[in-house]
């Protein structure tokens, strides 16, 4: 299983469970305000459901034995979100449940645009939250599931789900079949990095993409990734996508990845330069060393000076 770990804080009392009753999905043609009226949301739902008046128009709500069934199309493509609340206990809120279905029509489809179609990834997922198992949260196929304590102890701590989205993504990578299995881990942070929600409004104030002082080697570090797509990805070559693609097709045992990166390095400014090489000019330039710390509507340093997030997602 592919897993994102750190310690959950204390736990919270938990709220009562009501029931919801099955409703139809409703029809999104109409304006947005026309839209919203004529949701539908069932009696005594388990949720305040119109907490999720905040998704886009298109999206369409369908609500069935405890589960918010949410789909839509983008850009051509139609997607599913389910929420399932089986298990909740009522500590994630109501406001929190509604944050993380925004952030799933943000991320996911641009996540699956740039990568997904490459691992064959699903377009149906399955957010669990759940009042046992597991500290924060973990991705497995097509599911997510999180702990229901995370949030009430890590209010604004959404974009860990980001991180498991990019495990959904990835398809299953085989650690065995990677220069090191730790890359599963660096580049679902490096997604959580550039996909975060709403352009790092809550991860850049209490996440961070260490430096290379805390991570020291291409093993350890999500910010290297980050500076491989800044200084290598453009209108012509998509260098992550053809990482992606090198991990999910698994064609390097792990003694081989020189062979792998020499093969990545071709075309761009380091051919000819040996992996260790390139890591080694990244380690001394400034943008391995610039916080990207920043308080709810201000500006990392990192991103003041190389604004690495909108280039790489403008890339499509």
């Amino acid at each position: 299983m592919l897993f994102a770990g750190c310690s959950a804080g204390k736990p919270a009392e938990t709220s009562a469970m009501s029931t919801v009753t099955e409703t139809t999905a409703v029809s999104t043609s109409e304006s947005t305000s026309e839209s919203k009226k004529k949701r539908v949301y069932p009696d005594n739902c388990i949720i305040d459901p119109t907490v999720l008046d905040r998704l886009d128009e298109s999206i369409t709500l369908d609500f069935k034995d405890k589960t918010i069934i949410e789909t839509g199309t983008v850009n051509g493509r139609r997607y599913s979100f389910t929420i399932d609340l089986t298990n909740w206990a009522g500590n994630t809120t109501a406001d929190q449940i509604g944050e993380l279905s925004r952030l799933f029509w943000q991320v996911y489809p641009a996540l699956y645009e740039r990568f997904g179609t490459l691992s064959n990834a699903p377009v149906d997922v399955v957010l669990l939250i759940e009042d046992s198992g597991y500290e924060i949260a973990e991705a497995w196929e097509n599911k997510v599931h999180l702990h229901d304590m995370w949030l009430c102890n890590n209010h604004e701590d959404f974009d860990c789900i980001t991180h498991e989205l990019a495990h959904v993504i990835q398809c299953g990578w085989d650690g065995e079949r990677l220069e090191y299995s730790s890359y599963i881990e660096r580049f679902a942070d490096y997604c959580r990095f550039i996909y975060c929600m709403d352009n790092g409004g809550y991860n850049d104030s209490g996440w961070t993409l260490q430096t290379v002082t805390d991570e020291p080697d291409r093993e350890s570090s999500v910010r290297y990734l980050v500076w491989l797509d800044y200084k290598l990805s453009g209108p012509d070559r998509d260098f992550m996508k053809d990482y992606f693609l090198v991990c999910t097709k698994g064609e390097y045992a792990s003694s081989d990845w020189k062979k792998a990166w020499k093969k990545l390095f071709q075309g761009t400014e380091f051919e000819g330069k040996s992996v260790d090489e390139v890591w080694n000019e990244f380690a001394k330039s400034d943008f391995a060393g610039l916080s990207s710390n920043a308080e709810r509507g201000e500006t990392s340093e990192l991103l003041a000076k190389s604004n690495v997030r909108k280039k790489i997602r403008n890339l499509r």
